[in-house]
């Protein structure tokens, strides 16, 4: 029997929709967000209009934002097909074993490993945490 405490809702059951409780819970939100790969897998998932998404679909999204924001001047990409495939793998393994994990325990997406799809609750609260910590690292 499955513990469906939503109310039939969008929001998971344990979502609570008032401030951080601190602690913990906060801890493990800097905690995931402190990592770069991790804020573009919640800006990609932030522009997307569906709240699903595939692992797949994810990597491309985070692997092109890491090389919009290692050449903002758009110089073309000299690197070859296999350093590009292998790239693309490092993220995926990345993402699969420590940003994925970590945004989903500090209740940001849920992530299920066995199907490879990522659901992402959004939250306002989560945006002005990615602006935060967008604004620090630019100063």
């Amino acid at each position: 029997m499955s513990d469906d405490r939503s109310g039939g809702d969008d929001l998971p059951p344990w979502f609570d929709a008032g401030p951080l409780d601190g602690g913990e819970s906060i801890d493990l939100l800097a905690d995931a967000l402190a990592d770069r790969r991790a804020r573009h897998v919640v800006s990609a998932l932030e522009s997307r209009s569906e709240n699903t998404v595939e692992l797949g679909d994810l990597v491309d999204s985070v692997v092109e934002r890491e090389a919009r924001a290692e050449q903002p001047d758009e110089k073309p990409d000299r690197s070859g097909p296999a350093d590009r495939e292998n790239h693309r793998q490092r993220v995926a393994i990345a993402l699969h074993h420590r940003s994925l994990p970590k945004l989903d325990d500090a209740a940001v997406l849920d992530y299920d490993p066995r199907t490879n799809t990522v659901r992402f609750w959004g939250d306002g609260r989560i945006s002005a945490y990615l602006e935060f910590f967008d604004r620090e690292a630019n100063v």
